[in-house]
């Protein structure tokens, strides 16, 4: 598997206990092995038949099982532990760490078997700080329609239309989990979605949109559909967003109201696909409950089996699930100006296949690895601001999370870890996609 990383999962749970994922039955068995390695050695230089002693093999040390930390309360914080305690090398991680402040990051959050392990030196002044995640609102839509989702109130393949009167038979038709997955067909055009988001009722808007493909068929990266799926939970669950999402999914892990700021279109809907300002602790918290299959001390706000549906990628993208990046599909569709053209490598391929998260412009990232069991914020300024000082590959600007992630997961120790290799650059893409920037008549 050359250039790939070898990744074994070692538990099926993610209750934060003392011992939880076998890792204290892990640290046996590696020690076991390690010596009955050295006990059933050949013999070195001995002839057959022999009497003599065999020369003994000095076993590999074995690694320390990791001290998990508890989760902490909706009161609380994450406990700050060192790396060792984690099964993870301090230098390996710091050094990650520096790098991503290096090339733009302004929070760098490293969490592992619920302690933080690593903060930038910059988190000390922005760990409290509003700041922009872009396209991550989406992602954080997603979380909030499954809260209503786990309460009963919304069925991922319900028809919007028995949420939403007014629609036409076609688009009431679409359902919950097409907007999810940002496969309902309807035409996008990024002039009028940005228009309609500032001006307008941005979801009635795009509801009206023609189709440019069958629902469910397609995957069309869109942003105005997401407040029309915000249309949907609020006409649910009997209230506005702002206030379900504080209520039901924010404050039982510990997000306060002061730490976040929410934007609304023109009719005064709060807007799905961005413009949501959070701290980066908050986003941290947001990524745990994720790695916990939507738990947290004991409240299942979220359905594990909505996080792994939300984390698979469709047929249509494998590496967009739910308004989530995934990690899932060896091919993947990208988003934004360009085309959309299909790229013939995992999302982030210097991380484990089952790696997946919360993406937003300008590299704001929540990336949740759950073999691993593993959270990382990344919120700031765009990396490719910033010249690497890596350089591992002359004449362009590497992607910054293929040399985060090759150093940070080189400095873990309990698990076995296959170098990726250098980057490499994508194939030179379209630049814009002209048939998405505007569109005429809707």
């Amino acid at each position: 598997m050359t250039g790939q990383q070898v990744w074994r999962r070692t538990r099926t749970g993610r209750s934060r206990v003392p011992g939880r994922r076998g890792l204290v039955a892990f640290a046996a068995l590696l020690a076991a092995v390690s010596v009955t390695g050295a006990c059933a050695a050949p013999l070195v230089g001995v002839p057959s038949g022999s009497t003599a002693a065999a020369v003994e093999v000095e076993a590999a040390p074995a690694v320390p099982a990791p001290e998990p930390c508890e989760v902490p309360d909706n009161r609380s914080r994450f406990e700050v532990a060192d790396p060792a305690r984690v099964a993870m090398d301090a230098t390996a991680v710091q050094d990650a760490v520096e790098y991503a402040a290096a090339r733009g990051a302004q929070s760098v959050r490293v969490y592992r078997h619920g302690c933080l392990v690593a903060r930038s030196a910059n988190d000390a002044a922005t760990e409290w700080s509003l700041m922009p995640t872009w396209s991550m609102t989406k992602g954080v839509v997603a979380m909030v329609t499954g809260r209503a989702v786990q309460l009963g109130l919304l069925g991922l393949d319900d028809p919007i239309g028995d949420h939403v009167d007014g629609l036409d038979d076609a688009h009431g038709a679409i359902t919950v989990r097409q907007l999810l997955t940002q496969t309902s067909g309807l035409r996008f055009a990024w002039a009028n979605d940005l228009n309609a988001a500032a001006t307008g009722d941005s979801a009635a808007l795009v509801l009206q949109r023609p189709f440019e493909a069958d629902p469910g068929t397609q995957f069309i990266y869109a942003q105005t559909t997401v407040t029309a799926l915000v249309a949907v939970v609020e006409a649910a669950v009997g209230e506005d967003l702002q206030s379900f999402a504080q209520r039901e999914l924010f404050a039982p892990v510990g997000i306060a109201r002061g730490e976040w700021a929410w934007q609304r279109d023109g009719v005064g809907r709060t807007q799905g696909f961005a413009f949501l300002d959070m701290t980066p602790r908050a986003m941290g918290r947001l990524g745990s409950l994720l790695l916990d299959d939507g738990t947290w001390n004991g409240q299942q706000l979220l359905s594990a089996d909505f996080i792994a549906q939300g984390a698979a990628g469709t047929e249509a993208n494998p590496g967009y699930g739910f308004l989530w990046r995934t990690n899932a599909g060896e091919r993947h569709r990208d988003s934004g100006y360009v085309e959309g053209d299909w790229l013939e490598r995992r999302w982030v391929p210097a991380a484990p296949a089952d790696m997946f998260g919360l993406s937003g412009m300008f590299n704001q990232n929540v990336f949740v690895l759950p073999g691993l069991d593993m959270v990382v914020v990344r919120m700031g300024l765009p990396a490719g601001m910033f010249g690497d000082p890596v350089a591992e590959w002359e004449g362009e600007r590497p992607a910054w999370e293929h040399h985060f992630f090759r150093t940070l997961l080189s400095g873990v120790l309990d698990e076995p870890v296959q170098d990726p290799g250098d980057w490499r650059p994508d194939p030179d893409r379209q630049i814009v996609d002209l048939a998405h920037v505007i569109g005429i008549g809707f």
